[in-house]
């Protein structure tokens, strides 16, 4: 009987220094590696009209590598800076070039394919194009007063809507949707963002109306209204924010953690994940499918693709070559 009460007395010892053990080793810190955002090789693709060209910004990767130390280990990327700039290429993936060494924020190419106009903050600028390269030489500053972003093109290319700070409310920093002929003259702010908070991102959609984000009820949401600032109207409710409206045949397109579309008041995710887009007149989506969360040498990050409106016909376009 002592015997067995000297084992049972060894057992219970050794479950007690095992409960112990698991008790000590669940308190251990997790690893928790820091937020890291990649850097976005390809972005802010745009359509020439045509629809066998796009221009877009691209600082090439150099690779993907480990850091931290065993056994808290997270990935990042490197770019190579020296060869970042604005680029062009055929949608066959011919005529691969740089255009520019500096970035073009927010590129719009006008309806008529002869010019492209974009934003390096705080202003707005154009740019000649012949049909193969852009005359860099003779670069047109279109905005010179507030911070200017996000111009979209009439039908005609005569007109250029934007979004701006100029003349914001006293005591804020609201913009408001402003348009100007194609040659930076007679501006005219279409939105008042007084007690709302911003108006941004202009879009002329196939309908000729303009798309933009406001907000309602304290929420953002996309509204619309026609070319002279009338009739706006509110298009969404609870869209959940976003950024980037664009209208395509009755259908309307933002950007809000990957590429949504609303049709009859529903919303579809078309693809994910996937950041700054365009559409073409035909109905294709471009975009940068961007991975945020690198744990292997991923050469996707940030990469373009194309499919069709409603999401099918997803391929790569371009790639990260290291």
């Amino acid at each position: 009987m002592k015997k067995i009460f000297q084992m049972y007395i060894l057992i219970t010892s050794i479950l007690l220094f095992a409960f112990a053990a698991c008790r000590k080793k669940e308190n251990v810190p997790e690893c928790t590696a820091p937020a890291i955002v990649p850097y976005q090789p390809y972005s802010d693709p745009v359509w020439h009209p045509n629809g066998q060209l796009l221009g877009f910004n691209h600082t090439p990767q150099a690779g993907v590598f480990a850091n931290g130390t065993p056994p808290c280990i997270w990935y990042m990327n490197t770019i190579k800076q020296d060869s970042a700039g604005f680029y062009l290429m055929n949608i066959d993936g011919s005529g691969f070039r740089r255009i520019t060494n500096y970035k073009l924020y927010d590129p719009a190419w006008s309806p008529d394919g002869n010019w492209i106009a974009f934003s390096i903050p705080p202003h707005i600028y154009k740019m000649h194009f012949d049909g193969y390269t852009f005359d860099t030489a003779h670069i047109i500053q279109l905005t010179t007063t507030g911070a200017n972003f996000f111009p979209s093109w009439a039908a005609n290319s005569d007109t250029i809507y934007y979004d701006s700070n100029m003349d914001a409310p006293t005591g804020t920093n609201f913009y408001s949707i402003w348009k100007m002929a194609n040659d930076g003259s007679g501006k005219i702010r279409l939105t008042q963002s007084i007690g709302i908070g911003d108006s941004r991102q202009p879009f002329v959609g196939s309908n000729n109306k303009v798309y933009y984000m406001s907000y309602a009820a304290g929420k953002q949401e996309i509204f619309s209204m026609n070319k002279d600032g009338s009739n706006q109207r509110q298009e969404t409710n609870n869209s959940g924010g976003g950024s980037s409206p664009k209208f395509w045949q009755n259908k309307i397109f933002f950007e809000s953690g990957g590429i949504k579309v609303v049709a009859n008041g529903i919303t579809t995710l078309l693809a994910s994940p996937a950041v700054t887009y365009d559409i073409s007149l035909n109905g294709e989506i471009v975009y940068s499918r961007m991975e945020y969360d690198i744990t292997k040498d991923i050469k996707q990050i940030g990469t373009l693709w194309i499919m069709n409106a409603n999401g099918s016909n997803k391929r790569q376009l371009t790639f990260n070559n290291y």
